[in-house]
């Protein structure tokens, strides 16, 4: 049945903090850093193997999510509610302040400060809330059978073996390895003001066994897509969303088929979270003043057809912590590379793809540091020129990974991205003041790119 997601700030509150003191407990027990982690296993994924691709119903009731408080009267009533007490409670902490006078301003003050809230609280209330009929019709377009989707989820893993060098097993073979795939939700996520904004995400969940059904790899993720108003995503009978579901399937599917066979992590930083993942974007850059609450500043390039530069593999860091020597056995080094066109900070066409582009290492010396300061290190990279010519004054998001040989087998690091999400999808307070709990698995340890974690960059 269709359910609507409703805030629950307090609760998300605690169970954030939860979360962080549990990420903070296990890293204090493990050793940092941590290198050299490949998804599953070796030798398991190894050499041609027999896959067996099975969808699974999920554990607990899937719903359609609508994000948001729906229905403009009810969330009127309810901010009105919110702003009189916090109002009356302004009031009476002005009036304590006034020392002997409070018994004469107390009967004043707390009426105002309650009519007041009580005012402000109704329009903040009336400007977050959905449209029911835009709410309803969404649901409608999104209500899908969850075994289906699954099934479809898994169809397309299978379709995948083949560039991993696998093959799918025969009905009455045992299998070498299995995977399991479920769609666990769905929906569109965000909703506020008159004309609600919101995301397309589908949160899938996934394992990987071996052939006597032992637990190599499991994981849980989320991929987003385009974000555009409420009645946009129901325009043209759902024109817009079956589209955007059927692109976030096939990119869950990579995603799972990357985890299992190509994904190889190298050095991963063991305490916070850096701002970005994967290899670093120099020209463009990352987002400027990255930090809260100004995270959010949009690159700009100056041509269009630029010349986009980024971080060579491996990364100073990676060769820093290489206590295996695992990199005296990685050869054939290229880069993948994506260009997307961003819709509301969320990805909606492939404008540009580029795989197995291989590229001069070069290093640039960094500007002489000022008195007192540290020498920065040279950081080695490399640089594409866009071969097509970019729309004007549009914004495009990208992402770049390399890819390599080990051992002579395929593998690659995990796609480039932010680590905080598009700033324009977040309310004032979650700027200022953010309760995410670390990724459980580890920082950058993400399947796929999370919704509105893109880079990022505008045309002239």
């Amino acid at each position: 049945m269709a359910a609507i997601r409703k805030p629950e700030a307090g609760g998300r509150a605690i169970r954030s903090l939860a979360g962080l003191l549990l990420v903070l407990a296990g890293g204090c027990a493990s050793q940092h850093p941590r290198s050299f982690t490949p998804a599953v296993p070796e030798p398991s994924r190894r050499g041609c193997v027999a896959v067996a691709v099975l969808p699974l119903p999920s554990a607990s009731s899937p719903a359609v999510q609508v994000g948001g408080e729906v229905g403009k009267g009810r969330s009127t009533g309810k901010g009105a509610t919110s702003g009189a007490a916090g109002g009356a409670a302004a009031g009476l902490l002005t009036s304590l302040q006034t020392g002997p006078f409070f018994v004469i301003l107390a009967p004043i003050l707390i009426p105002a400060g309650a009519v007041l809230g009580s005012m402000t609280g109704a329009a903040v209330g009336y400007a977050h809330g959905i449209p029911v009929k835009d709410a309803e019709t969404a649901k409608a377009l999104l209500t899908r059978n969850q075994t289906d989707l699954s099934a479809e989820l898994a169809n397309r893993v299978a379709q995948r073996l083949p560039r991993a060098g696998k093959v799918l097993a025969a009905p009455d073979v045992a299998p070498d390895l299995r995977i399991e795939v479920s769609a666990v939700a769905w929906g569109l996520y965000g909703g506020a003001g008159s004309r609600p904004v919101a995301d397309f995400e589908l949160t899938v969940a996934y394992a990987v066994l071996d052939g006597k059904g032992g637990m190599l790899l499991s994981g849980r993720f989320t991929v987003g897509g385009p974000r555009r108003p409420l009645p946009d995503w129901a325009a043209e009978e759902g024109r817009l969303l079956r589209q955007a579901v059927e692109r976030a399937v096939d990119e869950a599917a990579e995603a799972v088929s990357d985890a299992a066979f190509l994904v190889q992590d190298f050095h991963l930083p063991g305490d916070l979270p850096p701002l970005t993942c994967g290899l670093l974007p120099l020209q463009p850059g990352p987002m400027f003043l990255a930090a809260p609450p100004f995270r959010g500043a949009l690159p700009k390039v100056g041509e269009s057809s630029p010349v986009l530069r980024w971080e060579a593999f491996p990364r100073r860091q990676d060769q820093d912590h290489d206590l295996g020597g695992v990199l005296h056995r990685i050869g054939e080094v290229c880069y993948d590379l994506r260009i997307w066109t961003s819709v509301g900070g969320g990805p909606g066409d492939l404008v540009y793809e580029r795989t197995g582009l291989r590229l001069e290492a070069r290093t640039e010396e960094p500007e002489p540091p000022s008195e007192g300061e540290p020498r920065r290190p040279a950081v080695a990279f490399v640089e594409h020129r866009v071969a097509c010519v970019l729309a004007p004054a549009t914004e495009y998001l990208w992402s770049v990974r390399a890819r390599f040989t080990l051992d002579g087998e395929g593998r690659a690091i995990r796609w480039s991205m932010n680590q905080s999400p598009d700033v324009r999808a977040q309310t004032t307070a979650q700027r200022w003041f953010r309760m995410e709990p670390l990724p459980v698995r580890g920082p950058c340890l993400h399947d796929g790119i999370p919704p509105l974690c893109h880079h990022r960059f505008r045309t002239p």
